[in-house]
């Protein structure tokens, strides 16, 4: 490669990284079943040239280039700092950053890992690392693959894994119940939108450690006793907003054990 044609690639990597997290929109509107796949694929087909650039400009005749993969995390996450600033109300600014993090995890990170390129990988992780230091969030990170797979069984990361666990159907009466107070009750508010978002900013991450300690049963029998099997008495009692306080627990709890 030619320094003009690094020159190139380099640029567009470093513009193309920026419009892939700001020219997103809100990522809630399309994040649905039956909008997703085609809302992902057309962001991949929009942002593939940039992710072919940051490919081209890593790997290098002699090796690879950790040290631009740094550079790279460090000018994304300078650059949302610097659009963050500029906002001057702080709830507007945490519901921006919200929506940052939502790209990150749903779009951004899924299109790259989608690429199979030596520099997917390790690319992702330091953005998740740099980001959550810098903005003192838990994002995680997971595939594509993994998050449609999650859309055909209708999003419940950690109460799916946790009824899969007690031999439990993916139809079952405490799944159906929960989804459609999730549908019907948590996405009709501001907090309970907001705290969609969070969770599925980190149940795909916080199911994968689950999976790998020593005794993930256990653990989901916890996670059942304590907040699932409660949830489902409260919106049968018919209590919604008590089932979100005892919701909104379990997510920050698990994000404080398994994302810190």
């Amino acid at each position: 490669m030619d320094i003009v044609e690094y020159g190139e690639h380099y640029n567009r990597a470093m513009q193309g990284i920026e419009d892939m997290l700001f020219q997103a929109g809100n990522p809630l509107n399309s994040f649905k079943k039956n909008l997703y796949v085609e809302a992902f694929q057309a962001y991949l087909r929009r942002y593939i040239e940039v992710i072919d650039a940051i490919e081209k400009v890593y790997v290098k005749d002699d090796g690879t280039d950790e040290e631009w993969l740094n550079k790279l995390a460090d000018h994304l996450v300078d650059q949302a700092a610097a659009e963050l600033e500029r906002i001057p109300k702080k709830g507007r600014r945490n519901e921006q950053l919200v929506n940052y993090n939502m790209t990150l995890a749903v779009y951004m990170f899924p299109a790259i890992l989608e690429k199979k390129g030596q520099s997917a990988e390790p690319l992702t992780k330091l953005l998740v690392e740099k980001w959550n230091a810098a903005f003192k969030t838990s994002i995680g990170c997971a595939s594509y693959e993994k998050i449609d797979s999650g859309f055909r069984r209708k999003l419940c990361y950690i109460t799916t894994a946790v009824c899969e666990s007690q031999g439990k159907a993916d139809d079952c009466y405490e799944l159906e119940l929960l989804r459609e107070y999730r549908d019907t009750y948590l996405l009709s508010t501001p907090e309970g939108e907001a705290l969609v978002k969070e969770y599925y900013n980190i149940a795909p991450t916080i199911v994968s450690r689950i999976a790998r300690s020593e005794a993930p049963k256990q653990v989901y029998e916890e996670i059942w006793k304590n907040y699932l099997a409660p949830c489902v008495g409260l919106i049968e009692a018919g209590r919604p907003e008590a089932c979100q306080e005892q919701y909104m627990a379990m997510v920050y709890e698990l994000k404080g054990r398994y994302m810190a």
